[in-house]
């Protein structure tokens, strides 16, 4: 027995650290945040979960998303959601969920009407709570398959010899900079394999995620001229994981025709082993140009 206990023991000790590890109580927390949307509504929902200092996006704007809510009609519909791949900083103190979503005209037993996929990325706050920082998505056709759940744990450096997060911010908005100069001037298909990680998501208007190395391949190879304009950028306090949030527009040659749309963009960046800033997932949302 006296071999046996520290064994048990062990396990005891491992299991209470994984139910108690940032990320599995983010889930949980995302979790909570679609289920409680389910049982009231997206608005109720929002402004139960939304940091005092959350982000949404509105036809290209930025705006507080509790002053946008409050001030917004309630929506008769539902909007259900759910997460299938999640990360967090080593710190701990910032992460993010995506999924696909789907909206339905009255009830949860109408059938969906609208599909897309969601990025929402969370902070943790003084009371050590997980809340929203930031809420984008995209809409796209209902998808072929259902979806799989991709939830996975960080991974890149462990640690910084700068905790400075104010100077960590800056960097980081440099960095995102600077990677939209090097696109303007190379072009997508050779700035992104420089910059993505081994396991990026990319997100784009009326279109599946990219996930699998050949369709990111095809994507990046299609004649559309991105533009980004950076606003403002968030790091962790252990300096693996940030974001950087603004506005876009593109123009692509459709039939012969140059069409122009305009909209936001999230590019969350992750550090790798090597200490390089890495795209772990980019969203664009846009919407036709007026």
């Amino acid at each position: 027995m006296k071999h046996i206990f520290p064994a048990f023991l062990l396990l005891a000790v491992a299991s209470s650290a994984l139910a108690q590890s940032p990320l599995l109580t983010l889930v949980n927390s995302e979790k909570k945040f679609a289920q409680f949307a389910r049982d009231s509504t997206t608005k109720a929902a929002f402004l139960a979960y939304l940091a005092p200092d959350g982000i949404l996006f509105n036809k290209g704007k930025v705006t507080n998303g509790r002053e946008f809510l409050e001030k917004s009609p309630e929506n008769p519909g539902k909007l259900t959601w759910q997460p299938v791949a999640a990360d967090v900083s080593v710190s701990g103190d910032l992460g993010y969920t995506t999924g696909p979503w789907e909206s339905r005209p009255k009830t949860l037993a109408d059938k969906p009407t609208g599909f897309g996929h969601y990025v929402t990325v969370w902070k943790k706050q003084p009371d050590n709570n997980w809340r929203v920082a930031l809420d984008i998505g995209i809409t796209h056709p209902a998808p072929p398959v259902p979806p799989v759940n991709m939830i996975r744990a960080a991974t890149g450096i462990r640690s910084v010899t700068s905790a400075d997060t104010v100077k960590n911010r800056e960097e980081l908005l440099a960095f995102d900079n600077q990677f939209i100069k090097v696109l303007e001037k190379n072009g997508a298909a050779t700035t992104y394999k420089q910059y993505l990680a081994p396991q990026t998501r990319l997100y784009r208007m009326h279109q599946q995620p990219y996930l699998e190395q050949a369709a990111i391949d095809s994507l990046l190879k299609q004649p559309v001229t991105l533009g980004f304009l950076p606003l403002n950028a968030s790091v962790a306090e252990s300096g693996d994981m940030g974001y950087v949030y603004g506005n876009t527009q593109t123009l692509a040659n459709t039939g012969g025709k140059a069409v122009k749309q305009m909209g936001n963009y999230l590019r969350i960046w992750k550090k790798d082993s090597q200490g390089k800033w890495k795209i772990a997932l980019e969203l664009i949302s846009l919407e036709p140009a007026e």
